[in-house]
């Protein structure tokens, strides 16, 4: 079935809902605020949509069959189709409040509200609940439904995961809405059917509660991992034991340097204080957001042990700025963290990532005794140590020689526990891992 549709927001996922359900056939408006009609190029206006793979080219190519248009008229998207999308960053709620108010000002139909940003539990209700007084005030005889949908999408995969989703949770208690994006998204539900249908508040409280097991996973693999030190285990063995029993299984119990990203970490936080907000005790959340806290500067530590507690003058290469591969976010990243904490102590610190270094750059601004790379060899040169904190593949098969012969002496700090601690052992290379590698002092 046809639809006329507005997606809001200027992020990756707003980009590839309006793609995504363009390239379906459907006729979308996506409305990113500021943007200039027929003046701006939506690339330079959006230079993140390179960091998707295959999204500008799936852009364009709906842009120029004429099923994507782009506007920055916020009027223009609520007059515009039935259904109408918030796509929004979590720090975006008053331009949330700004769109339900257009839309109860405007609207001449029926409308269908579809939440799918990060606001928490009870925040979706409030948008409808304003679009609906400001209908009844000027005596429009008109509905706005509600939909939540959570998204679940991962960035480096956002296409093929909206196209292929494994769930699409719709939290709605309205009947006729629920029909409505049960045909939107008929072909993306072939298979099997992986529709379920939930209150509103169900459904957001499910997104967060999402992150907060696999954040709780990851934490307490962390926490393992320094066990596993202590006892002189491999935590890496230790993981495939555990992940090899089916009510575990292996997702999300790779130890690290901490969760990070744009929407996980602050998740997380944000669903901490919700619980404690309604009267909970939210002990464990808040536990996991400890041990995250911690986690961000173990390797610092082990640095700080390794050189007998005196760091200044030292100067430490560092691979991965983003706080995942395939992204450009460094947004809570554990490598920005880290770097600071370096900087304050008088090192110096030479820098490569695949993606990020822009934004790292606008972050950090012109801090002394920090050198971006132009590549990973570079960043060796003269380097007391290196220090891995982003697992890009282009890190994962280095050539470990070059790493003998540029560093001042042979010692790497793996935040991924990417290498082999025999094969580091047998190339004579100093080698510390999460919860592997050799003894800190």
């Amino acid at each position: 079935m046809f639809f006329k549709l507005t997606v809001y927001g200027q992020s990756l996922p707003a980009a590839v809902t309006a793609a995504c359900l363009s390239d379906n056939g459907n006729q979308v408006l996506w409305v990113i605020e500021g943007f200039e009609d027929g003046g701006d190029d939506l690339v330079s206006v959006c230079p993140w949509l390179e960091a998707e793979p295959g999204l500008v080219a799936l852009v364009n190519t709906n842009i120029f069959s004429g099923r994507l248009l782009v506007t920055g008229d916020i009027d223009k998207g609520v007059t515009n189709g039935s259904l109408q999308y918030l796509v929004l960053n979590a720090n975006e709620y008053p331009l949330a409040e700004k769109i339900a108010t257009a839309l109860g000002d405007l609207m001449v139909e029926n409308k269908t509200l579809v939440n799918r940003s990060i606001f928490p539990v009870g925040s979706s209700e409030l948008l409808q609940t304003k679009v609906l007084t400001l209908l009844q005030e000027r005596g429009a005889n008109h509905h706005c439904a509600l939909v939540v949908e959570p998204d679940f999408r991962v960035e480096g995969r956002l296409i093929a995961d909206f196209t292929r989703p494994d769930r699409i949770i719709l939290g709605s208690t309205d009947l006729v809405a629920i029909v409505q994006l049960r045909d939107l998204y008929s072909p993306f539900n072939r298979q099997r059917d992986v529709v379920m249908v939930m209150s509103p508040r169900s459904a957001e409280l499910t997104k967060y509660s999402v992150n907060a097991m696999l954040a709780t996973r990851i934490s307490f693999m962390n926490e393992v991992a320094e066990v596993a030190e202590y006892f002189g285990a491999d935590i890496e063995e230790v993981r495939l034991g555990m992940g090899s029993d089916s009510r575990i299984g292996y997702e999300y119990l790779y130890p690290g340097t901490g969760f990070g990203g744009p929407n996980f970490a602050d998740d997380v936080a944000t669903f901490s204080k919700t619980v404690q907000e309604v009267g909970c005790e939210g002990r464990l959340l808040e536990s996991v957001l400890d041990i995250n806290t911690s986690q961000r500067e173990v390797l610092f530590r082990k640095a700080w042990r390794h050189f007998e507690m005196n760091l200044k003058g030292r100067t430490f290469a560092v691979w991965g700025l983003s706080y995942k591969p395939n992204s450009e976010g460094i947004r809570n990243a554990p490598s920005i963290h880290l770097i600071t904490l370096l900087l304050d102590q008088g090192c110096a610190v030479q820098v490569f990532d695949p993606a990020a270094m822009t934004k790292a750059k606008e972050y950090f601004g012109e801090r002394d005794g920090l050198d971006f790379c132009e590549n990973p060899e570079a960043c060796l040169k003269g380097a007391d140590a290196l220090v891995v904190m982003t697992e890009w593949k282009t890190f994962w098969t280095p050539n470990f020689d070059l790493i003998k012969a540029e560093l001042k002496q042979p010692v790497i700090f793996d935040g991924r526990n990417l290498y082999d601690p025999a094969l580091m052992e047998r190339l004579g290379i100093t080698y510390y891992g999460i919860g592997r590698g050799a003894p800190v002092p």
